[in-house]
């Protein structure tokens, strides 16, 4: 069942190298701005940068109908360039890899996602949320 809560507050100590690498992946290469082939190779250098600092092995990434992790394979699936839905299926596959705070793996992969996106991009986010962009979330405070 899906709970509203702070999921942005969840996870306050994600690595300065995996943030920087998110804000490097946005605002640099221009993540939001590039059309889908290239924002699809955006997450897959995303993903082996972040797997990087953690020790873990590079997850492939391919286009599909739906958002998924194939934990056997090691394959995220997602529909659209999405930072917060690729970042979801990354905690999943950190998972895999014994990274877990929360013991429901969905309230996890989604406090680590939201929360990554709130430190890496504190202003985007913020604008995201006011407009009611990112699922889960309380409504914005002050309307």
């Amino acid at each position: 069942m899906s709970v509203i809560q702070d999921y942005h507050t969840m996870f306050p100590d994600i690595s300065s190298s995996t943030l920087e690498i998110i804000r490097h992946i946005v605002t640099e290469r221009g993540l939001w701005k590039v059309e889908k082939p290239e924002g699809f190779d955006l997450i897959r250098e995303m993903y082996e940068k972040i797997s990087s600092v953690y020790g873990f092995p590079t997850p492939s990434l391919i286009e599909d109908s739906y958002e998924y992790y194939f934990i056997s394979g090691e394959r995220i699936g997602l529909p659209k360039v999405s930072l917060v839905s690729s970042l979801h299926e990354y905690r999943h596959h950190m998972q895999k890899h014994g990274r877990l705070r929360f013991e429901d793996v969905e309230v996890d992969a989604r406090a680590w996602s939201i929360s990554a996106f709130n430190l890496a991009l504190p202003e985007d986010f913020d604008s995201a949320w006011k407009r009611g962009m990112i699922w889960y979330l309380p409504p914005y405070p002050g309307g």
